[in-house]
């Protein structure tokens, strides 16, 4: 199993419980043979804190005793298997659960879920645990009873039904929608208690392109104090650049010590966006801040990009990313005065107590590039950074598109020329000679078919290059009318309009449904993002099936706009380009 890729993997191994990688028919004859149940863990490396959890969880020894000798137990990364992955967060919101992560499912033999949580504190999850070993010795009728309805209610939970034939689709809806759930962000002190804190770009990105088309100062003045807070809050690395995936709370003042591919590139997008719209130039230098982070960091030595870093160290631990004012004076005898203004640091107090630098209006006219890479040099002398190496298609596609879109928006044509090298590495590590995309490859090898994601993600970074190269018939255009093709004929379900998560000849390995990538949560959905992409794909080819296959999934989610908020809010994006085209076409 541990011949993996997945360092979240490698952790949970040498914890003492016996992990397998998936379920399968001779694991679930076991089972039944020895009265076993099936435990599913899934989780991930790139959040601490889900890391710190699983990890005290595991290493409790009456957790160990007790999944050992009553479950078949399954472990997973979320960057390996999304499809059971959402799964998973399905059954959290049917919980009333709307962490995202990680997932502890307790499985019938016959693939039913019993019970999702995310809690991983040993005392609750014995006391759970414990509950079901005991169901299954004494009622296990009223197991298979409560898995049934909870299959029955998630079978159908952020899958689209039935076709829906028509949908209110107006500028009038999309703006009061809109406005809904902005309001219920921003207003209702929502945003402001949420903890952790996570920025979400890419639904601000939609607010962006909202504001470009409705006109609404309110919620522009209110987007740029956001987009000012989270740049000149220690969210933002004024040393390194880019962004922290998360924080304590709003205020930003503890962030937690991860920095994620993904997150990025939707953080460059958003501030070139911004930068086009409100013209401050600190927009347009923390859209290149966060790129030159990718570039020093995240770049592979064979030319890709892996997911994420992360500490191993906990966050009251670690001091990577930390200095004092003593390190400073140390480093800087004539300037540290300089130097600590410049990066928030406070002179007042102990002089070596560790502080998280903060970048403000006048740090980069302050600190000198010198200054900064003796910083950057400094912190490499700490231990504790580790980074995840595999090259997602997904997170790759999605910086792609970003510095496609950014090169135009920036005026910076170098971007544009790192954005198809980037593509042509991708075109040649991450598929294989039939042209079929992988997940992720690392260390030069390639494994685990494509998810709608991968491919999805793939075809919008092909179509912004496309429209970047200012030519008719770009090699670009042509790959993404290959892909788009293929994803119909694999992903596409005539029943509903919408796509399959992963292919739909492919079962998923232990819960007996698939999904559909339907809600932006925290991040664009899959979905959403081939409803833009067969809009725009209309729009340079002339093709009118795509148009049609793209108002059919708009108008299956329509209905659902109002209730679901930021939930939706890639869709609501798409929306809006939707009824742009459609205004221009009449």
């Amino acid at each position: 199993m541990f011949n993996t890729c997945s360092p979240y993997l490698k952790m949970l191994f040498g914890k003492g419980i016996t992990w397998y990688p998936y379920l399968t028919e001779d694991l679930i004859d076991l089972a039944e043979k020895e009265g076993k149940l099936i435990f599913q863990h899934i989780g991930y490396m790139s959040n601490m804190h889900i890391r710190e959890m699983a990890e005290r969880l595991f290493s409790d020894q009456r957790v160990v005793k007790i999944l050992n000798e009553n479950f078949i137990c399954i472990a997973e990364d979320k960057e390996s298997d999304p499809e059971s992955y959402l799964i998973g967060l399905d059954l959290l919101f049917l919980n009333q659960d709307f962490s995202y992560g990680p997932m502890n499912l307790f499985v019938m033999t016959d693939r039913k879920p019993i019970i999702c949580f995310s809690d991983c504190d040993p005392e609750y999850f014995l006391d759970v645990a414990g509950s079901i070993v005991e169901a299954n010795k004494d009622k296990k009728h009223l197991l298979a009873q409560l898995s049934d309805e909870l299959s029955k209610r998630a079978a159908n939970t952020g899958v689209i039904t039935n076709k829906i034939s028509s949908a209110n689709i107006t500028p009038e809806v999309l703006e009061a929608n809109t406005r809904q759930w902005y309001l219920a962000m921003f207003e209702n002190d929502f945003i402001y208690q949420t903890k952790p804190f996570t920025p979400n770009p890419s639904s601000l990105i939609t607010l962006v392109d909202y504001i470009q088309y409705f006109k609404d100062q309110e919620i522009s003045d209110k987007l740029e104090s956001l987009l000012d807070h989270l740049q000149y809050s220690a969210l933002f690395d004024p040393i390194d650049g880019g962004f922290f995936k998360q924080a304590s709370d709003y205020s930003c003042n503890t962030p937690f010590f991860e920095k994620t591919l993904e997150e990025n590139a939707h953080f460059i997008h958003l501030y070139s966006l911004a930068y086009r719209h409100f013209n401050k130039e600190s927009y347009r230098k923390t859209a290149l801040l966060t790129y030159s982070f990718i570039t020093e960091k995240l770049c592979s030595r064979n030319g890709g990009f892996i997911g994420s870093t992360t500490l191993t160290t906990s966050s009251e631990d670690s001091n990577y990313y930390q200095y004092s004012l003593n390190e400073l004076m140390l480093m800087f005898p004539g300037r540290y005065m300089d130097i600590a203004l410049a990066l928030g640091i406070d002179i007042t107090g102990n002089k070596f107590d560790k502080q998280i630098p903060v970048r403000n209006s006048r740090t980069y006219s302050i600190i000198q590039d010198e200054e900064i890479k003796i910083l950057k040099e400094r912190r490499s002398e700490h231990r504790g950074y580790y980074t995840d190496k595999r090259e997602v298609t997904s997170y790759i596609s999605q910086l792609v598109e970003s510095l496609a879109i950014s090169s135009v928006l920036l005026n910076e044509p170098s971007l544009y020329k790192e954005a198809a090298a980037i593509m042509e590495y991708l075109l040649v590590h991450n598929r294989n000679e039939n042209g079929r995309l992988y997940r992720y490859n690392c260390c030069q090898k390639s494994s685990i078919p494509g998810y709608l994601s991968d491919y999805s993600d793939l075809i919008a970074a092909l179509i912004e290059l496309h429209k970047a190269s200012g030519e008719e018939n770009s090699d670009f255009k042509i790959y993404a009318g290959k892909y788009i093709d293929f994803v119909l004929k694999h992903f596409y379900k005539p029943e509903n309009g919408m796509f399959s998560k992963s292919e739909c000849s492919i079962l998923p390995d232990t819960i007996p449904f698939k999904r559909e990538s339907n809600i932006d949560f925290l991040k664009p959905s899959a979905n959403s993002v081939m409803a833009g992409n067969l809009i725009s794909f209309y729009e340079i080819s002339g093709n009118r099936d795509y148009l049609d296959i793209a108002a059919q999934q708009i108008m299956n989610i329509a209905p659902n706009l109002h209730s679901s908020g930021p939930m939706l809010a890639s869709w609501a994006q798409k929306i809006l380009k939707y009824i742009r085209l459609t205004k221009q076409m009449v």
